[in-house]
């Protein structure tokens, strides 16, 4: 698949903790989701709650975001169980399997569908819809986002089980990006980025041998990435793209449906079995093995790498990552933000220049969920539809209202998409060193981000607004994309489909990130371990997974 068009370069930049942009019509209205009228309820009623966080150093459960449930509703959430670390997702099912008794609600679980399926068919999760006939939010929701809302939710045995969250984020789904460190392109490359893989391994090089930081030692490191933690912080998504479709990011980011599976012509592909893949491996391993792609990006963790990038002197030309490498509040004299320049996608040798692609996805981490052990299944669900509020969506988020943000009034400023703003955040005088962080980890936002809303943040002049900046990097990476019809669309599949794709999921996708590493490190060889590298996946049931997958799809249009 090759894609070619027009150049275009960008400085685009971000505060870590500011979420994720969209686009929307300038005279789209905005619909304000209320927190209803159910609440406060007249006494005190406590619910527990399970959480997968894969954000082990940004607790759940010492946060204000409870502290304003609790005002608001007279809810005491307790969270009795929060998962964290790569494996958090299997840290709660097996909680779920082995207790006899099962918290109230689950918050997010991180599940595929096929999951959510099965633990619902099996009893441990309840059907919501007699409860969300009642809630305004939801059936909000359903009339802002289209029939897509309700149906991403609705498994194929007609249920909907859990409540999700609506993030319609036109960033996120161009996420896997590339930065340079813009005075090295400067000093080395005469102010011009690199536009093809052959380009940005000379420049990689030059940072190697022309000692730019100019301290008279090979201190230097081209590129680093990290697969433990973080966002999109794998180096391996944005320069496969240059040789083949790859919508697989390695680490705790949230995945696409079927990842590193695509669809072309209504037939579903495997790029991890294509030539074009084989060929990304060599081109990276090639960088491994010459010390320009950093030895222990595929060990290190976040704060590692951080370390690295803010060390001084400053030592690194590249870092892949969805978010700028660094912190942002004070504008540089030029004006500009930051010295990190967002990497438009590179050319391959064969003319193949993608971005990363994922589409909308209204089930997101499969969140908000209802046990069988809930004493009280309305009130969970009201309170999941309270959280789905536009208030309880500006407080996961940003935090305390008046403190963190504040409604707009007519004539302080223009939103994003330059009418009149909806909300401000208090960026200038915000204070996160707090005793309890004032927000949830995005993962577990039971929120409304639709994009009118979104688009509804409120620009200040000189002052860093990283949904704008997002913004303006998904538009740089939207020219290459593949287009959201070759993103497996995040179906509903029967019971018997759903646990056979579960038993071949999991066992292919980590074989496959093991052997990606493996490759680029050297302890495998493109050239003479590749087939043995197939052979192994089909015993593991690849083409069968594929065909199954093509079965889902071929199905998908009818339920639609």
């Amino acid at each position: 698949m090759n894609m070619n068009k027009g150049k275009q370069t960008a400085v685009c930049l971000l505060l870590a903790l500011l979420l994720l942009a969209g686009t929307v019509r300038a005279e789209q209205a905005v619909e304000i989701l209320p927190t209803g009228n159910g609440f406060p309820l007249a006494e005190t009623k406590t619910m527990t709650a399970w959480v997968v966080n894969t954000q082990d150093n940004f607790s759940v459960t010492n946060s204000g975001v409870q502290d304003w449930i609790r005002e608001k509703t007279n809810i005491d959430l307790v969270i009795t169980g929060e998962f964290t670390g790569p494996d958090a997702k299997r840290q709660l099912n097996l909680r779920l399997e082995t207790e006899k008794i099962l918290p109230d609600i689950l918050l997010c679980t991180r599940w595929t569908k096929a999951e959510c399926s099965l633990y619902g068919m099996e009893g441990l999760v309840l059907p919501l819809e007699s409860y969300l006939v009642s809630c305004p939010n939801w059936n909000s929701l359903n009339v802002i986002c289209g029939p897509e809302h309700r149906n991403d939710l609705t498994m194929a045995d007609g249920h909907i089980y859990c409540y999700g969250s609506v993030n319609e984020c036109f960033h996120l789904t161009h996420q896997a990006r590339m930065w340079v460190y813009q005075p090295w392109i400067d000093k080395l490359c005469g102010g011009e980025l690199p536009e093809t893989t052959a380009a940005f391994r000379s420049y990689l090089e030059k940072v190697a041998q022309a000692d730019p930081n100019e301290n008279g030692e090979a201190d230097e490191i081209p590129l680093i990435g990290q697969i433990q933690e973080g966002w999109a912080t794998d180096p391996v998504t944005f320069l496969s793209n240059a040789f083949v479709h790859n919508n697989a990011i390695f680490g705790s980011t949230n995945q696409t449906v079927a990842s590193g599976c695509y669809v072309e012509d209504h037939t579903v592909h495997c790029c991890y079995v294509e030539d074009g893949y084989r060929e990304a491996l060599r081109y990276l391993s090639g960088l491994y093995k010459d010390g320009l792609l950093y030895a222990q990006s595929f060990t290190q963790n976040g704060k590692q790498m951080d370390a690295r990038i803010l060390s001084d002197p400053h030592r690194v030309g590249a870092v892949a990552g969805g978010y700028f490498p660094e912190e942002l509040s004070e504008p540089l004299p030029d004006g500009s933000w930051s010295e990190w320049t967002c990497l438009p996608p590179l050319e391959g040798p064969e003319g193949t220049r993608l971005s990363y692609q994922s589409a909308y996805n209204y089930f997101y981490n499969c969140n908000g969920l209802v046990t069988r052990d809930c004493s009280d299944p309305e009130t969970a669900v009201q309170l999941f539809d309270f959280l789905a509020s536009s208030e309880g969506t500006l407080v996961q988020n940003f935090g305390v209202e008046g403190i963190d943000w504040v409604w707009c009034t007519p004539g302080d400023g223009e939103g994003i998409d330059h009418a009149q703003a909806v909300y401000r955040v208090l960026l200038e005088s915000r204070n996160l060193q707090r005793d309890k962080l004032p927000i949830w980890p995005s993962d577990v936002h039971i929120a409304s981000n639709y994009d009118a809303f979104r688009r509804g943040y409120m620009v200040q002049p000189g002052v860093m607004n990283g949904e704008e900046e997002l913004w303006k990097c998904a538009e740089l990476y939207d020219q290459y994309a593949p287009g959201r019809e070759t993103v497996f669309p995040n179906v509903a599949v029967p019971a018997d489909l759903s646990a056979k794709l579960i038993s071949y999921q999991e066992a292919i996708d980590r074989y496959v990130r093991q052997s990606t590493v493996y490759f680029i490190s050297g302890m495998l060889s493109v050239d003479n371990d590749w087939d043995t590298y197939l052979a192994t996946l089909n015993t593991l049931g690849q083409q069968e997974y594929c065909r199954l997958l093509q079965q889902a799809l071929d199905a998908y249009p009818a339920e639609k």
